[in-house]
């Protein structure tokens, strides 16, 4: 503002002094064949002494007008000239100051305008935040009835269901006890629960509002912005884009103050929920994980050494390993969980196909033992144990697959 105001004093002061300068020089040219005029033919003393060889024959005086008006001329339409040139460069520069307090002034009010955008998103993102708050306290009172395991629901995958109960049966786990915070039972049927229900879609509406208000590109590029169309659709393009766009560092201030406030044990639930072995897909969901690392604080109590699966820390790993996370693998950011529950699987995998081959070895003893004492009895168990050796037979199939 200082530079635009002294151009404007040095314009403005300029411009009197040529007015000046004009001004001068008319009077000058009007002044000086007056009094040449007057000493020639008033002044006595002058035309005696200075003016006497001066014509007094008028055509004289004409043709030596013409001669002054045609040396002049070109003179003053020269400074004439020279003068509009000077106000054409004046106005340029005052319209590029113009356009340059435009350009501030229209700068200023984008500036303003991203301050009032921004105060109307933070009034809608703490409203969320507080709302969303309020639901997990009352998860975090109902836990114990939310995460309460429950045999008669035949929701969970059978597949799932066959290991952990081989697992169970093989190591005489206590898979019914209280230590089962988390378990199969939500892996299905998360969204049966109002609460969860309800706290998820919050939970993702927040996401939303992140990256639909907040990830504007630094650098201009408009294409990086998401917008609301790319929710329209829920699939695996969906995904990518949202998942794999530059992501403004705004984005992770606020999405990091949001995932500031999630327990461990939610996020070992939203894990579940984003996961599914059958249709059921979430799939933009998926790329807000993505997009802001969401499951980088994840802990789940792995062991070093395979142990059976006595708790649902063992079970997640379990699950989230079995079903794949290629599509949230990047909501973990730098947690190197992913690669440790790979580890672990493997070599839990080929404990465990040990276990059941000899599992599968014994069974197949015990029914040629009991085929060799036939009667109705052992019949019923061969039976019975050959449904059995067919169960462990599939599970090891299903597992060497892998």
């Amino acid at each position: 503002m200082g530079n635009v105001n002294n151009k404007r004093n040095w314009s403005f002061c300029m411009r009197w002094l040529l007015a000046i300068l004009g001004i001068l020089g008319v009077i000058a040219i009007l002044t000086i064949p007056t009094f040449y005029y007057y000493l020639k033919f008033h002044n006595s003393f002058m035309l005696r002494n200075f003016l006497a060889k001066l014509s007094d024959d008028p055509a004289i005086w004409g043709t030596f007008g013409d001669y002054l008006g045609g040396t002049l001329n070109p003179i003053i339409s020269f400074l004439a000239f020279i003068g509009l040139l000077y106000t054409i460069r004046q106005q340029a520069q005052e319209m590029k100051a113009t356009r340059d307090e435009l350009e501030r002034t229209a700068e200023q009010q984008s500036r303003q305008s991203e301050i009032f955008n921004l105060q109307q998103f933070e009034s809608t993102f703490f409203s969320l935040l507080e709302q969303y708050n309020k639901i997990v306290e009352t998860l975090v009172k109902n836990v114990d009835e939310i995460n309460k395991y429950n045999r008669t629901h035949n929701s969970i995958d059978s597949f799932i269901n066959e290991i952990y109960e081989k697992y169970s049966e093989i190591y005489q786990s206590n898979v019914c006890n209280n230590q089962i915070k988390i378990n199969f039972y939500i892996a299905n049927n998360i969204q049966q629960n109002l609460e969860l229900k309800r706290y998820f879609i919050v939970l993702f509406q927040i996401l939303k509002l992140i990256s639909l208000n907040l990830s504007n590109d630094t650098y201009g590029n408009t294409n990086n912005k998401i917008s609301i169309e790319d929710y329209l659709s829920d699939d695996e393009k969906s995904r990518e884009k949202i998942g794999n766009l530059y992501i403004n560092p705004q984005e992770k201030i606020y999405s990091n103050i949001l995932r500031s406030f999630i327990p461990n044990e939610i996020l070992k639930l939203i894990a579940l929920n984003c996961l599914s072995i059958n249709s059921k897909t979430f799939n933009n969901f998926q790329g807000l994980l993505n997009r802001y690392n969401f499951l980088e604080h994840l802990q789940l109590g792995m062991e070093d050494t395979i142990l059976p699966v006595k708790h649902h820390d063992d079970f997640i790993w379990l699950y989230l390993t079995t079903i794949g996370i290629d599509n949230i693998t990047p909501s973990f950011g730098n947690n190197k969980l992913p690669t440790k529950m790979v580890e672990l699987f493997n070599e839990s995998k080929s404990r465990f196909i040990s276990i059941l081959n000899d599992q599968s070895n014994k069974l197949k003893r015990r029914i040629e033992t009991l085929k060799g004492q036939p009667n109705m009895n052992t019949n019923k168990k061969v039976r019975d144990i050959e449904s059995e050796l067919e169960k462990t037979i599939k599970i090891l199939e299903t597992l060497q697959n892998m």
